[in-house]
């Protein structure tokens, strides 16, 4: 092995440590929410039952399956406690790590490569995130491996990532537009076959909606329902604003499916959103800070917690990313001037599709995931950039000083 390939896999195994020991100590941290939702549909496809609601014995198609389909694997083969999966999650968080150390190299050499893959180690945005029991770490690895098929121009690959990255959580539809086209919009050939390949990778999933529900349901119900809870008195002013409230979802009409059932409540969230126009820039920004954890970092820390990461996690994570963000935004100055658009757009577009998610919904730490790794990516070109300008004035001075005369 060369000297690259020692050094990223003595951080793979640093990543996993650390993953491993998070795994045991947030192990009695309360299991609640979608991490639940996710646990029980795993179980009823695990027992030969298809994706049935978590508590009701009907269809559901509430999240992307992906994750869902992991687990229920992970059961099939007896890992089917919150332990062991949390495990599952510490291994999918590392494979990420070593990802993102490929990506930094492939866009700005070694070093970078590894300087990203050590920050990715130990940001505990990403460690917290990938043993929660959410989506988040399956999300980020399939993620940084399109990002890594799109520094290659791999049209076939890129597609295929993207829609199994969509398969985890939906948003992933964004990057067709902000990643697929501007990397491809001169060359049509390879432009048609990324959208191609995510549609024969889409194609079962949205088949089986189609065929299950009275509505459409491209990947998700709850892409429907995210509305409402977004768009209410509760989250446009008050110590929610910005944010998003479950209570602000109205009831369930006898003889519903769940996709008219979501259709509705997007339906009812649009329409309160349109009478209200005039409050939502205020209330954008509100989201942007959120999604910054710049709003109000108790609420923060509160919030974190009922998605499954522990408060303390999450108080070192938020102080992390304040950390990397001067840092990332140096990196991508310096990663502009040296590769120019080309070699800065992969990394910028999941960042845009973040911002973009979470201006039109509502903000919270857990929409920026898909960001992180650009953000580790980003601020190792700084540092690295940084030392390099440290070693050579040093190296200057020493020329100096031991010059004759």
């Amino acid at each position: 092995m060369r000297s690259f390939e020692r050094a990223l896999a003595a951080i793979a195994t640093g990543a996993l440590g650390v993953r491993v020991t998070a795994a045991f100590l947030s192990n009695d941290h309360g299991v609640q929410g979608d991490a639940e939702v996710f646990h029980l549909v795993a179980q009823h496809i695990a027992d030969g039952n298809g994706f049935r609601q978590a508590f009701r014995d009907v269809p559901t198609a509430e999240h992307p399956p992906l994750w869902e389909i992991v687990l229920a694997g992970a059961d099939l083969l007896g890992a089917n406690g919150f332990l062991s999966h949390r495990l599952l999650g510490a291994l999918i968080g590392t494979v990420t790590v070593v990802l993102i150390g490929l990506l930094g190299r492939r866009l700005a050499g070694d070093a970078v490569g590894l300087v990203a893959a050590g920050i990715a180690a130990l940001y505990p945005m990403l460690w917290a995130a990938d043993v929660s029991l959410m989506s988040e770490g399956l999300y980020g690895m399939l993620l940084v491996a399109a990002l890594l098929a799109a520094t290659s121009r791999r049209p076939v690959a890129l597609g295929a990532l993207l829609g199994l990255a969509a398969l985890t959580r939906g948003e992933a539809l964004a990057l067709l537009v902000l990643l697929v086209v501007p990397l491809f919009w001169r060359q049509w050939r390879p432009l048609v076959l990324a959208f191609v390949a995510f549609a024969v990778v889409l194609a079962p999933w949205t088949i089986r909606n189609l065929a299950t529900f009275s509505e459409p349901v491209l990947i998700s119900n709850n892409s429907n329902g995210i509305w409402i809870g977004a768009n209410c008195p509760e989250t446009y002013s008050g110590e929610l604003k910005g944010y998003w409230r479950f209570q602000c979802y109205t009831e369930e009409r006898p003889g519903e499916d769940e996709s008219e059932y979501f259709r509705r409540q997007r339906d009812a969230g649009l329409e309160y959103m349109a009478d209200n126009a005039g409050r939502l820039p205020g209330v954008m920004v509100a989201r942007f800070l959120r999604l910054l954890d710049m709003w109000d970092v108790g609420q923060s820390e509160f919030i974190n917690a009922a998605e499954g990461r522990p408060v303390r996690p999450t108080r070192y994570g938020i102080y992390a990313f304040w950390l990397l963000l001067p840092f990332a935004v140096a990196g991508a100055v310096i990663q502009g001037r040296r590769r120019g658009w080309e070699g800065l757009h992969v990394l910028l577009a999941p960042v845009g599709m973040v911002v973009a998610v979470a201006l039109a919904t509502y903000g919270t730490t857990r929409f920026r995931y898909a960001a992180e790794p650009s953000v580790c990516v980003l601020a190792a070109i700084a540092v690295v950039a940084l030392a390099a300008r440290a070693r050579g004035r040093a190296a200057g001075g020493l020329s100096r000083a031991c010059a004759p005369g």
